[in-house]
């Protein structure tokens, strides 16, 4: 029988705190498991009722009662940090998310995360450190809530797989953490169809196909850059894989891979655009000189920024812009550029403005669920409400005006 040891309590003179000296399993940085003696600080300070051992012993026996059980792995004295780089990220994250998740992953916890997690192990880690952890990160940058949330699910997805390997055992620290106060992010634009006219009125090709595609039929720049002519039928694009920094991947969920219907404007567009490809009309619709599909960020900086953002007062773009008689470049904020995305969420909304129901618009951009096609243009739906109140506004002065006039019996002065 494994021996039971009571620990040893003390606290140092001048300390207003108790301290718990014991033996525990530790594993070391080469693999290797060490039987060391381990010190804890209590969670209650000396004086009032804390002032003998007997006082504190209950805390200490909730400290012993799993070790001298035998119910505690000597991995759970791994670092956080290390579990984190040897295990979680390159293990479970790399192999079951997209490259792109990863990305997202990994940033999350290199900038935010693994700088403040310190020496804290799986098994030393409690619900108070995420809480804690949280409102820093809150307090110290400018990440919105869902930020917040992804920084919560990343730390809950670590301490999930550790349990799912036998590591951990009991609640998940993280489960009641929550997710602190902090200023909104700024609000996500959606291309109305009178910016997307302009677009086009001012963009060279293949630039103004391009951005037809994503305005009319709403994919993702991944799916964009990922579109072969084999996907093109003359009345709908399918959607058989997206692009992620040059590594190509299924499509995001199985219902991204609907066909998606193609208005004639975008049809014929692509027509033409596939008949000046010539004998190069295959592979990639979109594709640069060596054959490779067109990087969309490159064409966005490149091409269609220099073309849409112009000078408020000359109308001219920034690299054609002359300092004449002093005069700066000012950008004209009517038409900017928001990214690829801001297609998508403008489809949405330029749908629904026109009557357009949930179900079908949900259909047309191929989202899992109707409540995330409700998120996308929900927001919008407050501006569109202004403008026709404004135009309710317009109508009712119009009309107060006439009556007035046909009631007015006499000349004014």
């Amino acid at each position: 029988m494994k021996r039971q040891q009571a620990g040893y309590l003390f606290h140092p003179k001048g300390s207003r705190s108790w301290f718990l000296r014991y033996c525990d399993d530790v594993l070391e940085s080469g693999g290797a498991v060490k039987r060391k003696q381990v010190c804890k600080k209590l969670p209650v300070e000396y004086g009032d009722e804390y002032r003998t051992k007997a006082s504190v012993r209950p805390f200490a026996q909730e400290i012993l009662a799993p070790i001298n059980a035998g119910d505690l792995n000597a991995q759970s004295t791994m670092k956080v940090v290390d579990f984190v780089d040897r295990m979680y990220l390159p293990e479970h994250v790399a192999k079951n998310l997209r490259p792109a998740s990863l990305k997202q992953y990994s940033d999350i916890w290199k900038n935010h995360l693994k700088p403040r997690m310190g020496n804290a192990t799986l098994r030393s880690f409690r619900t108070v450190h995420g809480e804690t952890m949280l409102a820093h990160i809150g307090a110290q940058t400018k990440l919105g809530r869902a930020s917040l949330r992804h920084c919560k699910a990343f730390l809950s997805g670590t301490f999930k797989t550790a349990k799912r390997l036998g590591i951990l055992d009991g609640i998940n620290p993280m489960a009641d953490v929550s997710i602190p106060r902090v200023n909104e992010p700024d609000e996500t634009h959606a291309y109305t169809l009178r910016e997307v006219n302009r677009m086009l009125a001012v963009l060279d090709e293949p630039a103004r196909t391009i951005v037809l595609t994503a305005a009319l039929a709403g994919l993702r720049k991944g799916e964009i850059a990922g579109l072969r002519w084999d996907d093109f039928n003359g009345k709908e694009l399918t959607v058989n894989r997206s692009l992620w920094n040059g590594i190509e991947n299924p499509p995001k969920t199985r219902r991204s891979r609907a066909p998606v219907p193609l208005v004639k404007e975008l049809a014929k567009a692509l027509e033409n655009h596939r008949d000046k490809m010539s004998n190069l009309a295959v592979g990639p619709i979109f594709q640069a000189g060596n054959g490779n599909p067109l990087n969309l960020d490159n064409l966005a900086r490149r091409s269609i920024i220099p073309a849409i953002e112009t000078c408020v007062r000359c109308r001219q773009p920034k690299s054609k812009h002359k300092t004449t008689d002093g005069q700066t470049f000012e950008l004209d904020k009517t038409l900017c550029w928001y990214g690829w995305h801001a297609f998508r969420r403008g489809l949405a909304t330029n749908l629904h403005s026109l009557g357009v129901d949930d179900k079908t618009i949900q259909a047309v951009l191929r989202h899992s669920n109707i409540g995330l096609t409700q998120n996308v243009y929900i927001k919008t739906v407050a501006a569109s409400g202004i403008s026709a109140m404004d135009l309710l506004g317009a109508e009712l002065r119009k009309t107060t005006c006439n009556d007035l006039a046909t009631n007015r019996t006499t000349l004014p002065n």
